[in-house]
């Protein structure tokens, strides 16, 4: 840590990345706490067309503030767009199971993601995963199973929305891996804001009939989940930027934390003891993905 002459000490760079990190998912979870309140009287299209449009202003301040304007030139516009698309249909399921599922239920199974990312990146990124990185998939894949149950009574049909939402926004992450070969963080995160927008706005405008007039406190939560959501995806590519992956990431588990505390407090949500036996399998799986990679590169240096 550096320090000035009153003796305060600057962050290091882990302490800022894990900082920003936990702000950030701080953040999120209690948007997604509004939005699954909201998602009961508005349409999932219409809630991200006009979160979205809001959800820009934070990342133009920021890209003003900080001139970051020439950064957003890309050399692969038609990725940019396709990560985007994919970016909108993840979040599309991701309330359309918060509708009916648990928050933290439908937060978890997202958080099966980083699974299907070690799990695809063989065959699209051609990387080689090991037998460490196969256990903490298929524990955390056990946990889906727990959660889902598929061949039982207590079978969750509506699980597979989230999982669906998961699927896509691994594809995205294992899009974006290969968009930071040519883009700078900026850019992608630009892209992002503008294909929630852009990819929402004909669903919209298509179904007229579906529209239903937000009152003015609807409307204002909109606005204040959009901010919220625009700072915090620069504060997580600010995380990732002053830490390494194997510091920050772990901290995204965070995330099922506030997930339950928002579940339990405004709906009263408690998960039965299979259902948490299948979260903490879950959690458990990624973050053996991230401490065993974090071990390989320990390793090798």
């Amino acid at each position: 840590m550096s320090s000035d002459k009153s003796g305060w000490r600057a962050p290091t760079g882990a302490v800022l990345g894990i900082t920003c990190i936990a702000g950030a998912v701080a953040l999120l979870s209690t948007s997604d706490a509004v939005i699954k309140g909201l998602r009961v009287h508005l349409p999932t299209m219409e809630i991200i067309c006009i979160r979205s449009l809001f959800g820009l202003i934070p990342v133009l301040v920021i890209l003003h503030v900080q001139r970051l304007w020439p950064s957003l030139k890309t050399r692969r516009p038609i990725a940019q767009v396709v990560r985007g698309g994919l970016i909108v249909v993840s979040y599309a399921l991701f309330l359309e199971a918060l509708a009916v599922m648990p928050l933290a239920l439908t937060v978890a199974l997202t958080f099966s993601a980083p699974l299907f990312v070690a799990a695809l990146s063989p065959l699209v990124l051609r990387e080689k995963v090991s037998a460490s990185r196969w256990i903490g998939v298929g524990v955390g894949f056990l946990g889906v199973l727990v959660i889902v149950r598929p061949g039982f009574d207590a079978f969750r049909p509506e699980g597979l929305i989230a999982i669906g939402a998961a699927v896509a926004y691994a594809a995205s992450s294992l899009l974006a891996r290969r968009l930071g070969a040519t883009d700078p963080p900026a850019a992608t995160a630009f892209y992002t804001g503008v294909m929630f927008f852009v990819g929402s706005l004909p669903f919209v405008l298509a179904m007229p009939s579906s529209w239903v007039a937000p009152d003015i406190g609807q409307v204002g939560l909109l606005v204040v989940t959009g901010l919220i959501a625009g700072t915090a995806h620069f504060l997580i590519i600010a995380a990732y930027r002053h830490a390494q992956a194997s510091v920050v990431a772990p901290f995204e588990y965070t995330g099922l934390i506030w997930a339950a505390f928002y579940g339990y407090v405004f709906w009263n949500e408690t998960p039965d003891e299979i259902t948490t036996a299948g979260i903490v399998m879950i959690m458990a799986g990624g973050l053996w993905i991230i401490f065993s990679e974090r071990w390989r590169q320990s390793a090798a240096a």
